[in-house]
């Protein structure tokens, strides 16, 4: 019998591969389609169990990775509850259009719920904590099994033990989640016990040690430590000790932080900073592509670091770069800047930046010299407002043009502003879910008429107030997050002009607002757009609006072509100068 079958094995293979000679491992099959069949009930939708699965359409057709990917499914299965489910799946092939069609055959079988959530360890809890700890506890009997919640309401019990004094709170190590099935129940059942250890003690901060092993900079010790965010004496806390790592190591000269114990008296732990410190200077060059004004720049140039810069933790970058459009259209510029940290908290920074300029603007040469202060406070995590900033602005600008009929002008102005910034979005450069909004409200021209009415200097300035947001919306919809997206933007402006004397005169169009560009909108110029005599010169009322339906063209590429994206675009814009209406 034996050999009966294992002749009868060689012979079924043999005549497969004469049957089916297309096949080989040198031919490359995509998946076309992705079909979830379901036997009895449905609990999830299909993109769910497809996302679960990990394959998607247009991938190369792997059986192994098959095989691989339908046992997560199986686990995804008992870890929502269903138990007893059963996963098949039927493969069908089209050597021809050398494409693959998977069906997923699902019976899911019995769903299982918590007949108990039992607690093991938790009874010394007391007080505030124990009470913030039973609101957590939102996992009632007769709920579906579901291992993500049951986790999700383990790590909070344990942030929530760990933040208020439990420095040693955590899940039993061999217990950890015990799961019991109930077979004789009229309807599947199961009990669930969480059994927890080192919570019998509360622990408080002692002392901080900071420990830099090189500090051949002489960095020094004081300015890190105003970084911890705790005392000494205070409630031992998880998140606070994991804050002040990180305010430590968001002072430039500090490349990373960890903050370990290394000793306990009578429930006082002292505690190791272990620094380790950047290189203190750095010189290279870079390369740039960036939007100015609505036209889009290539270039590159130089830049040095200092990033313990006469003490305090100040950053010192000097910059120079060349930057062009066009012939008609290009920038050579030169800055200083210099940053402080932990102005009045570890949220907030100064800079201030001296930057010199040439910049050619079709018939237009400016010679430019300005200085930018500005203060950034970041906020908790609770507020809506991320962060706020003031800036405040001093621009001296001598025009030179080409025509005859333009004469040479030199303007000083000034710009005083608040900044105001949410920002939730899921990505800094490609954001493919997610809301961004800004709010900016400012006043040109006080400090100029201040300085111009002392010593009446053969220069002009203009006084305004500009108004502006950006709200930009993404939402994803496709299987994969970032391969199908659609984006919406919508930009309101205004600048009201006011005063009036020798010096004043109309705002230049270096402070207007521009459209038309790849920043802007679509398929129009740099400043190209606009129901303005003349779009180069800017409009001071802004409306621009736009949505996008952006695709990724190879979504299954793993090389350069995965970045590479369609758009689909529609906009609509009001852009003018109120002498214009």
């Amino acid at each position: 019998m034996k050999i009966f079958l294992k002749y009868s094995a060689v012979l079924f293979i043999l005549l497969f591969v004469f049957t089916f000679p297309e096949i080989s491992f040198s031919q490359l099959l995509l998946v076309e389609e992705i079909e979830v069949k379901y036997k009895d009930t449905k609990s999830f939708d299909e993109d769910v169990l497809i996302s679960a699965v990990g394959i998607e359409e247009s991938d190369v057709y792997n059986p192994q990775v098959l095989g691989e990917n339908i046992y997560k499914l199986q686990k995804f299965y008992f870890d929502n509850g269903f138990f007893d489910a059963k996963i098949d799946t039927s493969v069908r092939y089209d050597f021809k259009e050398e494409e693959v069609f998977i069906d997923i055959i699902v019976k899911e079988n019995r769903h299982y719920k918590i007949d108990s959530l039992i607690y093991v360890g938790l009874d010394s809890i007391t007080g505030n904590t124990a009470d913030l700890m039973n609101k957590i506890k939102n996992i009632k009997s007769k709920d579906f099994y579901d291992k993500s919640l049951i986790m999700q309401q383990t790590n909070e019990i344990i942030d929530l033990l760990q933040n208020n004094g439990y420095m040693n709170a955590r899940l039993k190590q061999d217990s950890g989640t015990i799961v019991k099935r109930y077979s004789d129940y009229s309807e599947p059942a199961l009990s669930v016990i969480l059994h927890f250890e080192g919570t019998d003690s509360i622990f408080y901060f002692g002392k901080t040690n900071i420990n830099i092993p090189d500090n051949k900079y002489g960095v020094d010790k004081g300015v890190l430590k105003r970084e911890i965010a705790y005392n000494e004496g205070d409630i031992y806390s998880k998140e606070k000790k994991l804050l002040s790592e990180s305010n430590i190591s968001k002072v430039p000269i500090v490349q990373s932080t960890r903050i370990s114990p290394y000793a306990v008296n009578n429930n006082r732990v002292d505690f190791n900073a272990d620094i380790i410190l950047n290189k203190k200077t750095e010189i290279g060059p870079y390369g740039a592509a960036v939007v100015i004004d609505n036209y889009f720049y290539l270039g590159g140039g130089v830049q040095y670091l200092n990033k313990y810069f006469a003490g305090g933790g100040k950053m010192l970058t000097l910059s120079f770069d060349a930057l062009i459009n066009s012939f008609d259209v290009n920038r050579i510029e030169f800055s200083a800047a210099v940053t402080q940290p932990h102005v009045f908290n570890s949220r907030s920074f100064l800079t201030d930046k001296v930057t010199v300029g040439l910049y050619n603007i079709n018939d237009s040469k400016n010679y430019y010299l300005g200085n930018l202060t500005s203060y950034l406070q970041s906020f908790t995590d609770f507020t809506f407002y991320n962060n706020a900033s003031i800036d405040l602005t001093e621009e001296l600008i001598r025009y030179n043009y080409d025509t005859a009929t333009s004469p040479t002008i030199t303007t000083f102005n000034s710009f005083l502003s608040t900044t105001f910034v949410h920002d939730n979005t899921n990505d800094v450069f490609s954001p493919s879910k997610g809301f961004f909004h800004s709010l900016t409200v400012g006043n040109g021209g006080l400090l100029p008429k201040a300085v111009i009415s002392l010593f009446e200097p053969n220069v002009y300035y203009s006084q305004y107030v500009k108004l502006f947001t950006s709200n930009n919306f993404y939402f994803n919809f496709s299987k994969k997050q970032g391969n199908t997206v659609l984006a919406s933007k919508f930009l309101v402006g205004d600048i009201i002009e006011y005063g009036s004397g020798n010096r004043v005169i109309p705002l230049p169009s270096f402070y207007k607002f521009f459209s038309g560009g790849s920043s802007s909108v679509r398929g129009w110029g740099a400043r190209d757009n606009g129901v303005l005599v003349n779009t180069n010169d800017g409009g001071d009322f802004l409306v621009e609006g736009s949505f996008e339906l952006r695709q990724k063209l190879f979504p299954g590429a793993d090389n350069f072509k995965k970045n590479i994206s369609g758009a689909l675009f529609f906009f609509t814009l009001i852009i003018f100068n109120r002498s214009c209406r």
